[in-house]
C-alpha cells in the first residue's frame, strides 16, 4: 500500500498527518521505504533495551509478500523470544524453591507441593486470567493512537488485582478443611492452608507483574520483563536459603521466601516502567499521565473480557491437574504419579516457551486491530503459526532423542524412569496441537474474543478431554498410556478447532469494533472539555524516531 493510500481524504485530517509525519520523519523520509527501521532488533544496542523494536502497528508498512512476511517474523520474534525466556525463568524460580524444601524432609516437601497446586490452580491462573484481558484494551488502546488509555488500563487492573487476590485470601482460609475433605492427610491440610495465606503477598506480585507485562506488550516491549525475571532468579536461593536454614524458619521462610521474590521482582519491572514512562513524559506517546478517576470505571467492560480468559486458563491448566489425580488411582500410585508428574512438567515446560508466541502474537494483533490494520493483524497470525511449528518440531526432537537422560534428571528409580520414557513419546505428540491453541489463544485475546476460546475449551478440555483419559486410562485399562492418550486426542482436536477459528475469525469487524470503542471514547473526553488526541495518531503506531 502506498503511504499516500494511509492519509484519509477530509483536508483536517491531512494536515494533521503531514504535521505528524514531518515530526516522525524531519527527513522526509518516505514511510515505509525500507524494510527494517531503526529501531529493528539488530539495531537495538541492548538486549535489556526498553525501546519497541518496530512500529507495534504494522512493521512492514508499504511491503508485501514475503518482504513483509520476513518483517513480521522479526517483529514476533523480538517479543516472543524474551517473553518465553521470562516464562522459563519463572519455572525455574519454583523449582528452585522446592528443591530447598525437599531438602527439610518428606512432610514439608508434601506440604508445598500440595500448596503449590492450589496455589497455581486457584490463584495464579485466575490473577493470570485476569491479567490477560489487558491484552486486549491496552493493545488496541496503544494501536489507536489513545496512549494515556493504557495507563488508565494498567489502573483499573491493579485495583482489580488486589481486590481479587483479598477475595482469594479469604477463599484460602478455608484450604485446610476442603483438602481434609478431599481425603488429604489433616497435618499437611494444615500446614498448607498456613503456607497458602503466608504466601498471599506472593500472589498479589505475581498478579502486579503481569500486569506490568502487559501494560509493556501493549507497546511492544518485552526485555525489561526478561531482566526482571532473571532477577528473581539470582535472587530466589539466596532468600530462600536465608529464610529456610539460616533462620531457621522452615516452611514459614518457605513462603516468606516466595514473597520476597516476588516482590523483588516487581520492583525491578516497576522501576523500569516507571523509568520508561518519565523517558516519555510530554510526548505524545506517553502512556501514563498520572492517576486518574477513570480507573474506578470501566470494571464491566473489563470483566467482559477477564472472565473468558481466566476459563481458557484455567480449562487446560486444571486438565492436567485433573489428570495427575487419575494417575493416583491407578495400580502402583507412587510410580504412576511420579511418572505422570514429570510428564506433566515436561509438557508444562514447553507450553512457557511457546505462550510466549502466544502473548507476541496478542500484541502484534491488538496493535494492528487497533490502528485499523486488520492485513497486518493476519499477516501475524502467519508468521506466529511458523514460529510455533519450528519451535515445536525442535522440542519434540529433542525430548524424542533425550527422553531417558531427561527422565533421569528428576528420579533414579528404575520404574518411574521405564514409565517415563514410555510417556514422554506421548507427551511428543501431544506438542502440534498443544502448541496451536497456546499461540491462537493470542490472537483471540488480541481481537478481544476471548469467549470464543473459553467455549471451545470447556467443551474440548472438560467435555472430552478428562471423560476420555479417564475411560481409556481407567475403564479401558491402558494405565498411564491410556490418560496421556486422552491429552493426546483433545489437544490435536483443540489444535484442529482452534485453526478453524482463525480462519473464519472476522478481523475487519474486530477492528470496526475497536475503532467504534476508541471514538466513543474520542467523543467522551471532548465532551468532558479534556484536550482531543492528534488526530493522527491512530495512523502511526509505532514510536516515533528519536523517543525511547
Amino acid at each position: 500500500m502506498p503511504p499516500e493510500a494511509l492519509v484519509p481524504a477530509h483536508p483536517g485530517w491531512r494536515d494533521a498527518f503531514e504535521e505528524a509525519a514531518a515530526d516522525v520523519y524531519p527527513s522526509g523520509a518516505v514511510v515505509g521505504a525500507t524494510l527494517m527501521s531503526p529501531r529493528a532488533i539488530g539495531n537495538n544496542p541492548s538486549p535489556f533495551a526498553d525501546t519497541p523494536v518496530a512500529d507495534t502497528a504494522d512493521p512492514a508498512p508499504g511491503l508485501v509478500g514475503w518482504p513483509a512476511y520476513r518483517a513480521e517474523l522479526a517483529s514476533i520474534a523480538s517479543l516472543a523470544v524474551p517473553l518465553s525466556l521470562s516464562n522459563l525463568m519463572g519455572l525455574v524460580i519454583s523449582l528452585v524453591a522446592i528443591g530447598f524444601v525437599g531438602r527439610l524432609g518428606a512432610f514439608e516437601l508434601s506440604v508445598v507441593v500440595t500448596s503449590t497446586s492450589i496455589f497455581n490452580v486457584s490463584g495464579l491462573s485466575v490473577l493470570t486470567g485476569f491479567a490477560s484481558a489487558m491484552e486486549t484494551l491496552t493493545g488496541q488502546a496503544y494501536g489507536a493512537g489513545h496512549y494515556s488509555h493504557v495507563g488508565v488500563v494498567l489502573q483499573r487492573a491493579l485495583l482489580l488485582t488486589t481486590l481479587l487476590t483479598a477475595a482469594l485470601g479469604v477463599l484460602w482460609t478455608g484450604a485446610d478443611r476442603a483438602l481434609i475433605a478431599l481425603g488429604q492427610d489433616p497435618d499437611i491440610s494444615r500446614s498448607a492452608r498456613y503456607y497458602l495465606l503466608t504466601s498471599l503477598g506472593a500472589l498479589w506480585c505475581q498478579g502486579v507483574f503481569e500486569n506490568l507485562k502487559r501494560y509493556l506488550m501493549a507497546q511492544g516491549v518485552a526485555a525489561p520483563v526478561t531482566a526482571a525475571t532473571l532477577v528473581g532468579v539470582v535472587a530466589a536461593p539466596a532468600f530462600n536459603w536465608l529464610f529456610i536454614y539460616r533462620c531457621d524458619m522452615r516452611l514459614l521462610g518457605a513462603a516468606l521466601a516466595m514473597d520476597a521474590v516476588g516482590l523483588v521482582m516487581v520492583a525491578t519491572l516497576a522501576g523500569a516502567v516507571v523509568a520508561r514512562d518519565r523517558r516519555l513524559a510530554g510526548t505524545r506517546r506517553a502512556t501514563w499521565a498520572g492517576l486518574s478517576r477513570e480507573a474506578l470505571g470501566g470494571w464491566g467492560e473489563y470483566v467482559r473480557y477477564a472472565l473468558p480468559s481466566v476459563l481458557m486458563i484455567c480449562c487446560e491448566w486444571w486438565t492436567f491437574e485433573a489428570v495427575i489425580l487419575l494417575s493416583g488411582l491407578l495400580p502402583d500410585p507412587p510410580t504412576s504419579l511420579s511418572a505422570m508428574g514429570i510428564a506433566v512438567d515436561t509438557s508444562g515446560a514447553q507450553f512457557m516457551l511457546i505462550s510466549g508466541v502466544g502473548m507476541a502474537l496478542s500484541s502484534r494483533v491488538s496493535n494492528s486491530l487497533g490502528a485499523g490494520k486488520p492485513a497486518a493483524a493476519r499477516r501475524a497470525v502467519g508468521a506466529a503459526l511458523t514460529c510455533t511449528l519450528a519451535a515445536e518440531c525442535a522440542i519434540a526432537a529433542a525430548i524424542a532423542l533425550n527422553r531417558e537422560r531427561w527422565a533421569r534428571v528428576f528420579t533414579d528409580v528404575p520404574a518411574v524412569v521405564a514409565a517415563t520414557v514410555d510417556l514422554l513419546l506421548l507427551v511428543v505428540a501431544t506438542l502440534p496441537g498443544d502448541g496451536t491453541n497456546a499461540t491462537l489463544q493470542g490472537l483471540l485475546r488480541g481481537a478481544g474474543r476471548q469467549e470464543i476460546g473459553a467455549v471451545a475449551n470447556i467443551c474440548s478440555y472438560w467435555g472430552i478431554g478428562i471423560p476420555m483419559a479417564a475411560f481409556l486410562g481407567i475403564k479401558r485399562n491402558l494405565g498411564l498410556r491410556g490418560l496421556w492418550w486422552g491429552l493426546v486426542i483433545v489437544n490435536l482436536l483443540q489444535g484442529c478447532v482452534m485453526l478453524g477459528i482463525a480462519s473464519t475469525i472476522n478481523l475487519s469487524e474486530a477492528a470496526d469494533k475497536a475503532a467504534a470503542r476508541f471514538e466513543q471514547r474520542r467523543s467522551l473526553t471532548q465532551a468532558q472539555g479534556e484536550e482531543p488526541l492528534l488526530a493522527a495518531d491512530r495512523l502511526e503506531a509505532g514510536p516515533a524516531a528519536g523517543e525511547v
